[in-house]
């Protein structure tokens, strides 16, 4: 039968979460996905689909952006936070000015379009009950050239929703991101 865009992926990283717990000892309640560039964009799919959401309990995409249209659709689930990670030198995937709500254009010769880094925290945030009545507010994570805000401000510590950018371009930027996405995670291991 013919599947629609990312369920054959999505089919596939449900097997092998399945697998991995079917074979190691694993904590099914604290599965974590993350990616840099696709592999970001794709972690936005598996929070959405319905058929993935209930099975990871946070998400970190790094430089990845959905495509644009992708907020037509709300969250699949409601309980999942995310923590985002972007260069504001990207022009791959550039997460567009703070508080700019407008789809962002590759600029580096190809010709994509993304939801924003403000369009995308900010539907997740509303889907999880915060305030987005105002700008997002600063979060301190205690990290240097690292501009990270929210709209769930209101939340003890890493916030569910968590825009982190720096400048740089599109690059994982290892150095501070993976740190963080760990950090992020064990901050919301327990629903």
């Amino acid at each position: 039968h013919c599947q629609g865009p990312g369920e054959g992926d999505v089919d596939f990283a449900l097997d092998l979460v399945d697998e991995i717990a079917g074979k190691l000892c694993v904590d099914t309640g604290r599965v974590y996905a993350t990616g840099s560039s696709n592999g970001g964009m794709f972690t936005w799919e598996l929070a959405q689909n319905s058929k993935s959401a209930s099975r990871f309990r946070a998400i970190a995409p790094n430089i990845g952006l959905p495509h644009r249209g992708y907020l037509e659709t709300a969250p699949g689930n409601a309980e999942i936070p995310v923590l985002l990670t972007t260069g504001t030198l990207d022009k791959t995937v550039p997460p567009g000015a703070w508080e700019d709500r407008h789809f962002t254009t590759t600029t580096d010769g190809d010709h994509f379009y993304y939801e924003s880094a403000t369009a995308i925290t900010r539907a997740w945030a509303a889907a999880l009950g915060c305030s987005t009545d105002t700008a997002a507010a600063p979060v301190d994570t205690g990290l240097e050239n690292v501009d990270c805000r929210s709209y769930c401000s209101s939340d003890p510590g890493l916030t569910r929703v968590l825009d982190c950018r720096a400048e740089m371009g599109h690059d994982s930027g290892y150095a501070w991101t993976w740190g963080l996405t760990l950090d992020f995670f064990d901050h919301h291991a327990e629903r």
